[in-house]
């Protein structure tokens, strides 16, 4: 197996966690086709994805276009900035949390609102709604829409947000990571 077959594997794996299901059925296709689609403006065919999860027959390998449209739904440029990340990754060590951060259940009252941001220009106001639930408030170049709503129980200032249960107006819930590229800066805003 070449390092090329093991990073489209872990971006397949990511596209499934990003997705927040497996891709094993054609309407789990047609779902991804749809949300690259509507969340990217670009277009991979159901046929295509279905071939790169081996769904399908598929003797040729994917076109570097295809992989970096699959990169830029789950955080990245495109497929030669995902293959770098992912090296870089994998020769991080694992450490505690030096920087500010939120325990949501200990430093969060419910109507508490935080102000993310990260690269590029994303930005993204939340409202604490009580038992590590959130609801979008406001965002500007970001996937995510006011009137979303998701799970947290950590953000760390400089550190990827991991959101589980993001729900979206007539989607299925999935998972969805903001800053995975440099983390995600907070402002938090207490109200009176």
């Amino acid at each position: 197996m070449t390092d090329n077959t093991n990073f489209i594997k872990l971006l397949l794996s990511d596209v499934e966690a990003r997705m927040g299901r497996g891709m094993l059925s054609p309407k789990d296709f047609e779902f991804l086709s749809a949300t690259i689609e509507d969340g990217l403006n670009e277009s991979v065919s159901v046929s295509t994805l279905k071939r790169l999860w081996g769904y399908s027959k598929y003797t040729s390998k994917p076109t570097s276009n295809t992989l970096s449209v699959l990169c830029r739904l789950v955080g990245y440029l495109d497929w030669e900035d995902y293959q770098a990340h992912r090296l870089e990754s994998d020769r991080t060590p694992s450490a505690q949390v030096l920087g500010d951060k939120i325990t949501v259940s200990t430093d969060l009252r419910p109507g508490d609102r935080v102000r993310l941001t990260w690269a590029p220009h994303r930005v993204c106001d939340i409202e604490y709604m009580g038992d590590n639930d959130f609801e979008v408030l406001s965002s500007q170049n970001t996937g995510i829409k006011a009137g979303d709503r998701f799970t947290c129980s950590l953000i760390v200032s400089g550190e990827p947000l991991w959101l589980s249960n993001l729900r979206q107006f007539g989607k299925a819930p999935v998972a969805y990571v903001c800053g995975k590229q440099g983390g995600v800066r907070f402002e938090l805003i207490h109200n009176a």
